[in-house]
């Protein structure tokens, strides 16, 4: 359950920044490009976590 806390955290957090981004910026790319980076971080602290010894 912990691990997709962290999933659903990072995409909803980096989504946010990126559709914020997208809002006052004007633009139309921020918000899928801030889900990636979400889900990528989200991997690494969860590997980071879990994954080592």
């Amino acid at each position: 359950m912990a691990v997709l806390s962290y999933i659903l955290a990072g995409i909803i957090f980096y989504g946010g920044l990126g559709w914020v981004g997208d809002h006052f910026l004007n633009t139309s790319w921020l918000l899928p490009v801030g889900l990636i980076v979400g889900l990528i971080s989200s991997i690494y602290l969860i590997y980071k976590r879990y994954g080592s010894v």
